[in-house]
């Protein structure tokens, strides 16, 4: 799979999406129990994404899970969507990687959920640190008790990563 490099900055931006800090519309329509345990599964997602451990990140990922990156195919499953953390982790030169939500909006049902936020990237390269910033939209399925990650759709907000400088 031949992924370009503005892709795959965004999507590893956008894997790290979840911190669970705004506060949500769905407040008074929703169980207060069961949107605080969505929260703290989002805030868990992304404290695992940003220690660039691909099998922990992977394991809130549902089984069937699909991640839509902008310019490239759609990438299904969890193994696959492992393969990428992995990837992104060792080979592309990540250092850092963190999401803000900036909505998160539990459905009355209580078994799905929506997120957006903004999501920064770090990655090292020869010439120098990039940085890129975007946006995201995730989709929370809860399976047997647990919240999983069902779906991502993200883009970047710059048309190529934006130099850092030498630090």
């Amino acid at each position: 799979m031949r992924i370009h490099r503005l892709t795959i900055l965004s999507l590893l931006a956008s894997l790290g999406c979840a911190s669970a800090s705004a506060s949500s519309g769905a407040a008074s329509r929703v169980d207060p129990a069961a949107e605080r345990a969505l929260r703290e599964r989002s805030d868990a997602f992304q404290s695992t994404e940003s220690t660039l451990d691909a099998p922990k990140a992977a394991a809130f990922w549902a089984a069937d899970a699909v991640v839509q990156p902008a310019g490239s195919p759609a990438i299904v499953g969890r193994p696959a969507i492992e393969g990428l953390y992995r990837q992104f982790f060792t080979t592309m030169g990540v250092k850092e990687l963190k999401g803000t939500t900036t909505h998160l909006e539990l459905a009355r049902s209580g078994d799905l959920a929506y997120e957006t936020g903004n999501n920064r990237i770090v990655v090292r390269t020869p010439t120098g640190d990039l940085l890129d910033i975007g946006k995201y939209l995730l989709v929370w399925k809860k399976i047997d008790g647990q919240w999983y990650v069902a779906a991502l759709s993200f883009t970047s907000d710059a048309a190529a990563p934006t130099p850092m400088g030498a630090k």
